[in-house]
C-alpha cells in the first residue's frame, strides 16, 4: 500500500505543478511555421514586422470560367458577412487630384519632362492629352494645373501602381489570355491560433464547396499564410495522434511479451507519465508559446524514458540482492548526463523548435531517472522475466558472441557500405526551410500560380536603408537611375517616384522655370488666359501620410530612431545584377525570407556538425576516463563509423542531407553512448541483453514511425535515428572483449 501512495503521490506531485504553470503562464500552441524560425539582425527583424505583418494576415481568392462574375460577387458578399474586409482600395482620382494639385511644378513624369525639350514637343505632347477627352486624368487635373504636369504624374504614377484592371467596382487581371476576378480579404490577429485557423479554413472551404456546386464551371483558387497554418496544424494532430497510439501500444505489447506481467506494464507507464509530466511542466515554464511540430517531436522521449524502465526492471529481476545493483545505478547516471547533455545543447539553438524540443525532453528524462530509482525498485519482488525471453536472450548471446568473433569483417563491411554509399550520392545540406512545411500541394501550387498571376514570380524584394528620410529618396532615386542603365527592362515602383526628395523636387522646379523663359508655355498660356505659376510648396514625407495614399506608403516607408528604410519589388531585371548593387552598397539588401532562413539552419547545421564532433571528443574522454585507452579508442571508433553510416545512408535515400539529420544524428549520439556504457559496464549479461535489445526495439519502432511522417523535417529525423539504432545494435557490442569461456554464464 506504500508503494502504491508512493507513486501516486509523485503523479499527482508532477500534475499539480503542471497545473500551476499553467494557470500561471497561460500558454499558446502555436502552428505558424515562421514562428519557428531563426531571428535575424534587430534591424531587418524591425522591418519585417513593419511592412510584412499585414501579408501574413491577407487571404487570396482568384476567379475564373463562366459565371466568374456571379461567384466573385456572392464570395465577396459572405467575406463581409464573416468579418473578412477587403484590404485593396483604390485611390480616387479626384481624391489624389487635389492633394497634389499645391505641388504642380515640382513633381514631374518623365514623359512630361521629355516633352518640354522644345516648345514644339510641349505642343505636340499637350494637344495630344486635350484630345483624350475620356482620359480621366487630364479631365481631373486641367482646371487645376493648366500645364497638365499634374495630370501626367498621376497618370504615370496610378499606370505603375495599378497591377489590376478595375471592372465596375471588381479586380481584374489577364494570364495566359484567361481573365480573372481578384479578391483580397484580411483575416484578424486572432485567426492565426490552432482552433481558430482550422475553424476559419474550413468555414472557407465550405463555402467554396457550395459555390462550386452551384457553378460548376467556374474555377476558383485560394492562398494565404492561414491556410497553411490551418493544413500543417491538421496533419500535425493526426500524425501526433496516430504515433503516440502505435508507439503506446507497441510498447505495450512489448512489455506484456517480455514480464508477463501488469505490474511491469504499470511501472513502464509510470516511468513514462513521468517523464511526459516533468517535460511539459518545465517546457510551458520556460515557453509560454510552444509550437504544435514540438510535441510531435517530443514523442520521441517515450522511446527513450521507457528504456530507464526496461534497465530497471530487469536489474531488479537478477540475483537475490535488494535493490539496483552498483553497475545499473552508475549506467543510469552516466545515460542520463549524455544523453541530456545533448539535448540541452538544443536549448541555445537559434531555432526554436529545437529549443523546445531539448527543454522538454531533458527535464522529462530527468523525472523519469527519479521515477526509476526511487519508484520502481518498491516493485521488485513482483518482477520476473519470462523463460522465452531468457531462452531469446541466450540465443542472442551466442550470436553476438558470432558477431564479435567476426569483428573485422563487420567493420569492413561497414566502411565499404559507406564508401559505396559516398560514390553513389556525396554528402551535401540542403537546408531549404521549405522543407519544414507539410501543406497540401495543391495549397502550394495555388501560392505561385497567384504570385505569378500578380507578377512577382519574376520580381525581387530588396530594402533600402537610410539615416534620414531625405538621404532615402536620393538612394532610391540614384539605385533606380542606374538599375536602369544597367538592366533597361527592370521595372520598380520606389517610394521616391511618389515623392521626390526635396533636392528633386528643386530641380524640377528649376527646370519648369526655365522652361517658362524659354517660351514653352506660351501657347498654353494663350489657349487658357491664365499665366504660368510654378508651386513653391514643398511635398513632404508627413504630408504625403496625411494623403489618400496613407495606406500604401505607410506600408512602403518605416521611420525608426536609428534609421529610415523602404521596401519595393524589381522585376525582369537579373538577380547577378541586383546581387551586384547590393553587395556594393550596405544600405542595399536584397531581401529573400526563404534564403535567409535557409542560410541562418545552414549556419546552425555546421554549428551542429560541431558538436557532434565535440561529443565524441567528450565521450572519448569519458571512456578513457571510466574504461581505459584501449576500450576508448574502441568505442570512439564505433561512435564514428555509426554517424558516418548514418549520414552516408541518409544521402542516398534522400538526395541530400538537412538539419534534421543533423539531430537526428546528436541524439543517436547520446544513445549509442549510453549503450556503450551499459555493455562496458554489464558485458554480455542475460539481463544487459535483453534490456538493450528492449530499448533498441522501442526506439526504432517509435522513431521509425517518425519516418512515415509527410513533414520532410520529420520524416529526415525519423529515418535518421532508425539507421542510426540499427547500426549502432550492431556495432555496440563489437567493443566487448572476446571472453575466454564461451559458456553462458
Amino acid at each position: 500500500m506504500a508503494r502504491r501512495f508512493c507513486a501516486f503521490a509523485w503523479l499527482s506531485g508532477l500534475a499539480l505543478l503542471l497545473a500551476v504553470v499553467i494557470a500561471l503562464q497561460k500558454p499558446h500552441i502555436d502552428s505558424d511555421i515562421l514562428a519557428l524560425m531563426p531571428q535575424s539582425d534587430t534591424r531587418i527583424d524591425s522591418v519585417e514586422a513593419h511592412f510584412f505583418a499585414g501579408n501574413k494576415q491577407q487571404v487570396m481568392f482568384s476567379i475564373t470560367g463562366q459565371n466568374a462574375e456571379q461567384v466573385h460577387d456572392k464570395l465577396n458578399d459572405w467575406l463581409i458577412a464573416n468579418d473578412l474586409p477587403a484590404r485593396f482600395n483604390v485611390p480616387r482620382i479626384d481624391a489624389l487630384s487635389q492633394f497634389y494639385a499645391p505641388y504642380a511644378g515640382r513633381l514631374l513624369s518623365e514623359e512630361y519632362r521629355g516633352a518640354l525639350e522644345t516648345q514644339t514637343t510641349f505642343s505636340t505632347f499637350y494637344y495630344q492629352k486635350l484630345s483624350q477627352i475620356a482620359d480621366p486624368f487630364v479631365s481631373a487635373t486641367i482646371n487645376l494645373d493648366a500645364s497638365l504636369s499634374l495630370g501626367s504624374f498621376l497618370a504615370e504614377q496610378m499606370q505603375n501602381l495599378q497591377t489590376f484592371n478595375l471592372e465596375k467596382n471588381r479586380l481584374t487581371a489577364f494570364h495566359n489570355d484567361a481573365k480573372y476576378y481578384l479578391l483580397f480579404a484580411q483575416i484578424s490577429d486572432n485567426a492565426f491560433g490552432i482552433n481558430e485557423a482550422e475553424l476559419l479554413t474550413a468555414s472557407i472551404a465550405q463555402q467554396l464547396k457550395q459555390l462550386s456546386a452551384d457553378f460548376p464551371q467556374t474555377t476558383v483558387r485560394y492562398s494565404g499564410a492561414v491556410f497553411h497554418t490551418s493544413a500543417n496544424a491538421s496533419q500535425a494532430k493526426y500524425e501526433m495522434a496516430l504515433f503516440g497510439t502505435l508507439s503506446l501500444l507497441a510498447l505495450i505489447t512489448m512489455i506484456v511479451w517480455v514480464f508477463r506481467s501488469s505490474v511491469a506494464l504499470w511501472l513502464a507507464s509510470l516511468t513514462v507519465m513521468s517523464a511526459i509530466l516533468g517535460g511539459a511542466a518545465v517546457l510551458l515554464a520556460v515557453f509560454s508559446q510552444v509550437h504544435i511540430l514540438t510535441l510531435v517531436f517530443a514523442v520521441t522521449l517515450i522511446g527513450i524514458a521507457i528504456d530507464y524502465s526496461f534497465h530497471g526492471m530487469l536489474d531488479l529481476c537478477s540475483g537475490e540482492r535488494k535493490g539496483y545493483s552498483r553497475g545499473l545505478k552508475l549506467a543510469l547516471l552516466l545515460s542520463l548526463l549524455t544523453t541530456s547533455l545533448g539535448y540541452a545543447s538544443l536549448y541555445f539553438s537559434p531555432m526554436l523548435l529545437l529549443a523546445q524540443v531539448g527543454v522538454f525532453v531533458v527535464a522529462g528524462l530527468f523525472s523519469a531517472w527519479l521515477c526509476t530509482l526511487f519508484i520502481t525498485q518498491q516493485w521488485q519482488h513482483q518482477l520476473i522475466i519470462a523463460a522465452p525471453i531468457i531462452n531469446i536472450a541466450d540465443k542472442l548471446k551466442v550470436s553476438l558472441l558470432g558477431l564479435l568473433q567476426l569483428r573485422r569483417y563487420a567493420i569492413a563491411a561497414s566502411v565499404g557500405l559507406i564508401t559505396v554509399c559516398y560514390l553513389h550520392t556525396p554528402v551535401s545540406l540542403n537546408n531549404d526551410v521549405r522543407l519544414l512545411n507539410a501543406s497540401p500541394q495543391a495549397l502550394i501550387e495555388n501560392e505561385a500560380f497567384h504570385l505569378s498571376l500578380l507578377g512577382r514570380d519574376n520580381g525581387q524584394i530588396m530594402i533600402m536603408f537610410a539615416d534620414d528620410e531625405q538621404a532615402l529618396l536620393e538612394q532610391l532615386t540614384t539605385f533606380k537611375t542606374a538599375l536602369q542603365l544597367q538592366s533597361p527592362d527592370a521595372e520598380l515602383n520606389l517610394l521616391s517616384d511618389l515623392l521626390p526628395s526635396i533636392a528633386m523636387q528643386e530641380r524640377n522646379s528649376a527646370l519648369v522655370k526655365a522652361k517658362h523663359r524659354q517660351g514653352v508655355f506660351t501657347q498654353v498660356e494663350n489657349m487658357t488666359g491664365q499665366p504660368f505659376s510654378a508651386s513653391t510648396k514643398v511635398l513632404t514625407l508627413e504630408s504625403l501620410l496625411a494623403s489618400p495614399l496613407a495606406p500604401l506608403i505607410e506600408q512602403q516607408v518605416m521611420r525608426d530612431d536609428e534609421f529610415v528604410a523602404s521596401w519595393f519589388m524589381v522585376t525582369d531585371a537579373p538577380a547577378s545584377v541586383l546581387a551586384e548593387f547590393a553587395s556594393a552598397d550596405p544600405q542595399l539588401l536584397t531581401y529573400n525570407k526563404v534564403a535567409l532562413l535557409s542560410e541562418g539552419l545552414t549556419h546552425y547545421s555546421h554549428s551542429l556538425l560541431i558538436t557532434l564532433g565535440c561529443a565524441i571528443v567528450l565521450a572519448a574522454f569519458l571512456f578513457a576516463w571510466r574504461f581505459g585507452m584501449v576500450c576508448a579508442f574502441k568505442q570512439s571508433g564505433v561512435l564514428i563509423l555509426t554517424i558516418a553510416i548514418i549520414l552516408s545512408l541518409c544521402s542516398v535515400l534522400q538526395g541530400s542531407l538537412s538539419i534534421f539529420n543533423l539531430l537526428g544524428s546528436l541524439l543517436v549520439m547520446a544513445l549509442s553512448i549510453d549503450y556503450l556504457v551499459f555493455y562496458q559496464i554489464n558485458q554480455l549479461s542475460r539481463e544487459n541483453i535483453i534490456a538493450i535489445s528492449l530499448s533498441a526495439a522501442s526506439s526504432m519502432w517509435v522513431f521509425g514511425m517518425l519516418a512515415m511522417s509527410i513533414t520532410p523535417a520529420i520524416y529526415s529525423f525519423g529515418l535518421t535515428i532508425m539507421i542510426g539504432l540499427m547500426a549502432i545494435f550492431v556495432l555496440a557490442p563489437l567493443t566487448l572483449e572476446l571472453p575466454k569461456s564461451k559458456e553462458n554464464r
